[in-house]
């Protein structure tokens, strides 16, 4: 009988504690602590300013630094170094796969791939993509679309088609910061001058021009779009909304800085926000709130090292990778309880146990 009471005794306990965690993992803002770890020239980093993460379909995380292409497994670092003399340029930009697990860069040189046999990085048609690459997005069926300092570039079965926005290839139409492919083949294309949408069957562009009180704010950063909905990132004006049915632009959440260095979506509900300058900060676009915030903290474990947020990663685990200037890498090193949290306001399922 005593070893029957004490197996019910502690059942009944753990279902309370199963239920104070669910109680207060699904209040609005309420989260787990996360526990960050660094990366950086100590653990092997080759360049400590990291513009550009990725997280590819095996596993590996890729980081692109000031002078590198870096591939992480968790433990260990590999290093795939730029060549060339210009230091300058040879800042990663972009990150992408193509299928076969084939890793694609783009840097201020131009557009570059991963030998996996030989472990360099290939320039890809250089004598035609001599421009900086800023952006890239894979349509996931064989086709790359490449957002460089020169219009648009567009890499389907070997060839390479440039497209510009512009028939002024001066014009800072041409630089594309951000691209973004709707379902129903619509190209939407950020620029330092404009949004642009590119109709895929015909090529045919229509510009959108964010004019208030007749000043013309349209240099942007980054795009990520949910529903009907883009979000673009810009250098002095924070996020920026435009809605692709209406065509209007808006200004959106205001995250204490107006610096928009990263800007990334799950593409349902939750934006991933990296600022120069206030840290990092996800936002529900339901909500229409900055669910939480991560910010350097002098005093607090869970502190990220800087403010000065070059790159954001949620990677589809929920970890959160965070690359900064001159200080290398933040990710944490479990699942904080955000996103399972957070997922029940965008009708996600319930977190298991």
């Amino acid at each position: 009988m005593y070893r029957n009471e004490r197996y019910h005794i502690v059942k009944n306990i753990s279902k309370y504690i199963i239920l104070l965690f669910l109680l207060f993992g699904f209040l609005p803002g309420y989260s787990l602590p996360s526990v960050f770890r660094g990366l950086s020239v100590t653990e092997g980093l080759s360049d400590l300013v990291v513009n550009a993460l990725y997280k590819d379909s095996i596993g590996y995380v890729w980081i692109g630094t000031g002078n590198s292409l870096e591939r992480f497994d968790g433990t260990r670092l590999k290093h795939f170094l730029i060549s060339g003399a210009n230091e300058k340029i040879k800042r990663v930009n972009a990150i992408a796969e193509m299928e076969g697990n084939q890793i694609w860069m783009g840097n201020g040189m131009g557009l570059w791939r991963v030998n996996t046999e030989k472990d360099i990085l290939e320039p890809i048609a250089a004598e035609t993509l001599h421009y900086g690459v800023r952006t890239l997005l894979p349509d996931g069926k064989g086709t790359l679309y490449i957002g460089s300092e020169a219009g648009l570039f567009i890499y389907k079965n070997g060839n390479l088609e440039q497209k510009l926005i512009d028939p002024n290839v001066l014009s800072a139409s041409n630089i594309i910061t951000g691209l973004s492919l709707s379902e129903d083949g619509i190209l939407w294309i950020a620029t330092n001058d404009g949004l642009y949408s590119l109709t895929l069957a015909d090529k045919k562009i229509v510009p959108y021009h964010n004019i208030v009180e007749d000043k013309h704010f349209c240099s942007y950063n980054n795009i990520t779009r949910i529903g009907n909905v883009l979000y673009l990132g810009t250098m002095g004006q924070g996020i920026i909304s435009f809605d692709t049915q209406t065509h209007k632009f808006r200004p959106f959440i205001d995250v204490g800085c107006n610096v928009i260095s990263s800007l990334s979506g799950d593409g349902k509900d939750m934006l991933y926000v990296g600022t120069d300058g206030n840290g990092v900060h996800f936002i529900s676009t339901k909500q229409m709130k900055v669910l939480r915030s991560l910010r350097h903290e002098p005093g607090k474990d869970e502190s990220i090292r800087s403010n000065s947020v070059y790159s954001l990663l949620v990677d589809r685990d929920g970890l959160i990778w965070i690359g900064f200037y001159q200080l290398g890498l933040d990710y944490s090193l479990y699942q904080s309880g955000l996103f399972s949290t957070y997922s029940s306001f965008a009708s996600s399922p319930m977190p298991s146990f």
